[in-house]
């Protein structure tokens, strides 16, 4: 995936947003039936390392997040990471947070990286493997804050499984800063 690709999916993420806020004609971004929209900014770093292939790197993306009763999390972000070379990475995740200022929470994710990788020949992978690296995991996000539309997380830490099919993955996140403003 190219970076144009990325500001495509970023634009449409960003006007998603804005077609929610205008149907829902409420000045605080509060949706009837306590649902909220927040577009959120994210740096940190991703790795997915088996004995076929390693892929990832650090960088930063956009996403979009769907909160409901200030509690349930729907989140999907895309991010463009450097250090391989060249990895794009997906992420949708499902999870809960504390309700107030201090919101701290527990995610359980998809994630997919696409683009540069480092390729390992062995007797179970022949050829190199072609495809994403996908993973399901589960990410905590200890020191997320809350205050009005403003969101901050200061640290979020993953951890996951993907299948290189025969063998296993070791997927690692590490969430740096995080803000967003809710529509």
């Amino acid at each position: 995936m190219r970076v144009s690709g990325l500001r495509s999916l970023s634009l449409l993420l960003l006007l998603t947003t804005a077609a929610a806020r205008a149907e829902s004609g409420d000045e605080d971004g509060r949706v009837p039936g306590g649902h909220q929209l927040t577009v959120y900014g994210r740096a940190g770093a991703m790795a997915y390392l088996s004995d076929a292939q390693t892929i990832g790197g650090v960088g930063g993306g956009v996403g979009l997040r769907a909160t409901f009763q200030e509690r349930f999390i729907l989140q999907a972000d895309v991010s463009y990471l450097m250090g391989i070379k060249n990895v794009a990475a997906l992420r949708l995740g499902a999870g809960i947070q504390r309700r107030g200022t201090y919101t701290p929470a527990v995610l359980l994710n998809l994630s997919a990286l696409m683009g540069d990788r480092l390729a390992f020949l062995t007797p179970e992978h022949p050829t190199p493997l072609r495809g994403p690296a996908l993973a399901l995991g589960v990410s905590i996000a200890p020191l997320r804050f809350s205050h009005e539309r403003a969101q901050v997380s200061l640290l979020e830490l993953g951890v996951g499984v993907g299948s290189d099919l025969p063998g296993l993955g070791l997927s690692l996140q590490l969430g740096l800063l995080e803000v967003g403003v809710s529509f």
